[in-house]
C-alpha cells in the first residue's frame, strides 16, 4: 500500500470518527433539550425572572420533569415563561400546581420548581398551553438592601452603646449617676411600693364599685330601687321643674328689687320720698300716734257700750252664741 492510500484511509478514518462524535453530541445535546422526546407546553407569568434562561430546568417536586424553553418580556410588570414538560409526567401535574424560581444547589443556576396545589379537592391535569399559578421569587436586591440598612442601625446602636459602657465605667455623664446613686434607688423602690399599695386600694374600690353594680343589676339596694323607680323619677322630674318656676320668680323678683333699689338710690319712686322727706315721715308718725289714741278710745267706747243698759243685752247674745259654737267644737 502507497503512502498516499494510507493516508486518505487516515483521512476517513478521522472524518468518520468527526461524524459520530458529532452525531453523538447533537444526540446529547437533544437529549439535553428534550428535542428527541414526546413533549407538552405549559407557561407561567412571573414578575420577576431574574437568572432563569431557555434551557433550565424545570422539577416538580425535586425531580427534572421538563425544560424552560424561552423567557419572554410581556410589559413592563411581566415576564412569560414557556416551559416543555415530558409527555408521561403529565399525570403528576395537575391544573393547581404552582410554579416558583428556584436556587438548584445553594449557589446552583436558577430552575423552575413545579409543586402542587394546597387545594383538598383533586383537579384535572394540566392541558396544553395552560398557564399554571405561580410564587413570584424573592428580590434579593431589596434583601440585600434591608440588610445593608439593618447593619447600619445595628452600627449605630453598637456606637451607642459603647459610648453609654464608657461613661459607666469613666464615672462620667447621667448613665453613672444613675447607676450610683443609692438615694435615687431607694426612692424608686419606694414609688414602686407605693404603686402596689395603691394598686391594692384601686383593686378594693373596683370590688366595691363591682358589688354595687351587681346589686343594681339584680334590683337589690336602695340605689337600684332609686335608678328603676319610674314614679320616684316622675316626682324628681316635677320637682325639678317647679325648682325652675321657683328660681325664675326668684330672678324676676330680684331684678323688679334691683330697680326699686336703683331708683331709691337715684332719688326717684315712693320709697325714696318715704326715706328722705322728713316732713311726710312726721307726718306718718304723728298720724300712728293719733290712730293708737284713736285705737284707745274705741276700747273705752267699747266697754261702755257693753256695760250700757241699751247695748249689753247685744253683746251678752253674741258672747252665749260664741260659747254655744265653742262646745259644739
Amino acid at each position: 500500500m502507497d503512502k498516499s492510500a494510507r493516508k486518505n484511509i487516515l483521512l476517513g478514518f478521522f472524518v468518520l470518527i468527526g461524524i459520530i462524535l458529532f452525531i453523538i453530541g447533537i444526540f446529547l445535546v437533544g437529549a439535553k433539550n428534550e428535542m428527541f422526546m414526546k413533549t407538552f407546553p405549559i407557561s407561567a407569568k412571573f414578575t420577576n425572572a431574574v437568572g432563569l434562561k431557555a434551557g433550565s430546568n424545570v422539577r416538580y417536586n425535586g425531580v427534572k420533569v421538563g425544560i424552560v424553553k424561552s423567557v419572554t418580556l410581556i410589559n413592563d410588570t411581566l415576564v412569560q415563561v414557556d416551559m416543555q414538560i415530558e409527555a408521561g409526567k403529565r399525570v403528576f401535574i395537575h391544573g393547581n400546581a404552582i410554579a416558583s424560581i428556584v436556587s438548584d444547589g445553594l449557589m446552583g443556576d436558577k430552575i423552575i420548581n413545579l409543586t402542587s396545589g394546597k387545594s383538598e379537592t383533586e383537579t384535572a391535569e394540566v392541558k396544553d398551553h395552560e398557564f399554571v399559578q405561580v410564587q413570584n421569587p424573592l428580590n434579593t436586591d431589596i434583601v440585600l438592601q434591608t440588610l445593608n440598612q439593618t447593619n447600619e442601625n445595628i452600627r449605630v446602636i453598637t456606637g451607642n452603646l459603647k459610648n453609654i459602657t464608657s461613661e459607666i465605667v469613666s464615672g462620667n455623664g447621667t448613665a453613672q449617676s444613675l447607676y450610683k446613686d443609692t438615694v435615687m434607688a431607694n426612692n424608686l423602690k419606694k414609688s414602686f411600693s407605693n404603686l402596689d399599695a395603691i394598686t391594692v386600694q384601686v383593686l378594693q374600690v373596683s370590688k366595691s364599685l363591682q358589688q354595687v353594680t351587681n346589686k343594681i343589676e339584680s334590683g337589690n339596694g336602695a340605689l337600684s330601687e332609686i335608678i328603676n323607680d319610674t314614679v320616684l323619677a316622675n316626682n324628681l322630674s316635677e320637682t325639678m321643674d317647679k325648682l325652675k318656676q321657683t328660681s325664675d320668680e326668684l330672678i324676676r323678683a330680684s331684678g323688679s328689687l334691683t330697680k326699686t333699689v336703683e331708683k331709691a338710690n337715684s332719688g326717684k319712686g315712693p320709697i325714696n320720698m318715704l326715706l328722705s322727706d322728713t316732713t311726710l315721715s312726721a307726718n306718718v308718725q304723728q298720724s300712728m300716734i293719733n290712730i293708737k289714741k284713736a285705737s284707745v278710745g274705741l276700747d273705752e267706747n267699747m266697754e261702755a257700750l257693753k256695760h250700757n243698759f241699751l247695748t249689753r243685752g247685744y253683746f251678752r247674745k253674741m258672747e252665749k252664741k260664741k260659747r254655744k259654737e265653742e262646745e259644739n267644737k
